[in-house]
């Protein structure tokens, strides 16, 4: 735990700067499908594995006792930031605690809804079924599974520079649909898409693809930019939610 703990708290930072300058709505998004679906407002959430906040506006605004979860105590402290951002802040319990220590020290049927997003430490296995006991509702389980833009990927497969996306996980949507529908749940599933644009130059790309000999590269460029100064890349992003009633 301590050497996970010490990884994210190092993270932190750059992770909450990242999450500040998403141009993707999707915390808004799941709020109001929440609210569609009467998963919200609730009486008690825990959100498992909560970082720095991302989720903490929409749940602590519908509920009356709101929990944020997490192995990083600087991830919690930038998840108070988001908590005094509020126009009225919230009373939140902040727990410091791994998904492990979680499951095993949680009594059964604690919270109204199990929150679950992008939660590395949560996978497809009995934990995740252990987790689920600990509500008396509902539990949310959100992943990112695509990433894809019309700029970089292809420059990436053309010179086999491409890298695997670790926050990536479409294979792990079916493989906890199985686990849960064979454990006796009834599974449901909803996607959110978005696209977003960016302007590049070509010199940002010979700087950024330095390591790519550069006669190559040019070549390869002089194709993308066709005489143009800029280059719009657009990025596709899905993000996957599965919510199941215990």
């Amino acid at each position: 735990m301590d050497e996970v703990a010490e990884f994210w708290d190092d993270f932190a930072a750059e992770y909450y700067q990242i999450q500040k300058e998403s141009q993707v709505p999707i915390v808004t998004d799941i709020e109001k499908f929440l609210v569609e679906q009467r998963l919200l407002p609730t009486n008690s959430v825990v959100d498992l594995g909560g970082g720095s906040g991302r989720y903490l506006p929409a749940l602590a605004q519908n509920s009356q006792q709101y929990t944020i979860v997490d192995i990083s105590e600087q991830m919690l402290r930038y998840a108070q930031v988001e908590n005094q951002a509020l126009a009225k802040p919230r009373s939140v319990t902040y727990q410091q605690q791994s998904v492990a220590d979680f499951s095993q020290q949680t009594p059964d049927q604690s919270y109204d809804l199990v929150w679950m997003a992008l939660n590395p430490a949560v996978t497809a296995d009995e934990t995740l079924l252990t987790i689920t006991q600990k509500s008396r509702q509902w539990c949310g389980f959100l992943r990112l599974t695509q990433n894809t833009d019309d700029l970089f990927a292809p420059l990436e497969q053309h010179f086999e520079i491409a890298e695997e996306n670790p926050n990536i996980e479409p294979t792990i949507i079916p493989a906890v649909v199985k686990l849960l529908t064979s454990a006796g749940y009834q599974v449901r599933q909803q996607r959110f898409q978005y696209q977003t644009t960016e302007t590049f130059d070509r010199a940002f790309l010979e700087a950024y693809y330095a390591e790519v000999p550069q006669a190559l590269l040019s070549t390869y460029l002089d194709q993308v930019f066709a005489n143009q100064k800029t280059r719009t890349s657009t990025t596709t992003l899905e993000y996957t939610l599965l919510y199941w009633h215990v």
